[in-house]
């Protein structure tokens, strides 16, 4: 299943022509989706719990690249359609890495998770829910104390 998602994202990003800026790229309904539900971050985030291998970093850099240029979200502040998912996506790329630059660049949507109400972001349908909502926003400022 992971080596078919894999190929999908490649797949798409040559056929719409994203494979300089980013060697993946998904869409849903129509609109390519860079959010941890159903786009980039989450997609890669999971592939890099599954191919933790070397010769995936070049692409995993590329998309931590993607993600660190558009992953902050007016959607909101959570897991689901959020900044906070898209940041684990920097979490781990630093975890595989131990580069601090992902660190810094999970702390830096941490920041922005901490200025809530300030960006002129949708409230979720489920403002405090784990997906959606504050739960999922608590629960990512939680994983980043210890990295």
């Amino acid at each position: 299943i992971c080596e078919t998602i894999l190929t999908s994202g490649e797949n798409l990003a040559r056929k719409r022509n994203f494979t300089a800026k980013s060697p993946l790229m998904y869409e849903w309904y129509q609109e390519y989706y860079v959010g941890a539900a159903h786009g980039l971050a989450g997609i890669y985030y999971y592939l890099m719990q599954v191919f933790r291998e070397e010769k995936y970093l070049c692409d995993a850099y590329q998309c931590a690249d993607v993600i660190w240029q558009y992953g902050l979200l007016k959607k909101g502040y959570g897991l689901c359609h959020g900044s906070a998912g898209n940041a684990y996506a920097f979490l781990t790329l630093y975890n595989f890495t131990q580069d601090m630059k992902y660190l810094y660049r999970a702390c830096k949507f941490a920041e922005w998770c901490l200025e809530y109400g300030e960006h002129g972001c949708r409230t979720p349908d489920t403002p405090f829910s784990l997906f959606e909502g504050m739960a999922g926003t608590i629960y990512f400022l939680a994983d980043l104390l210890v990295p």
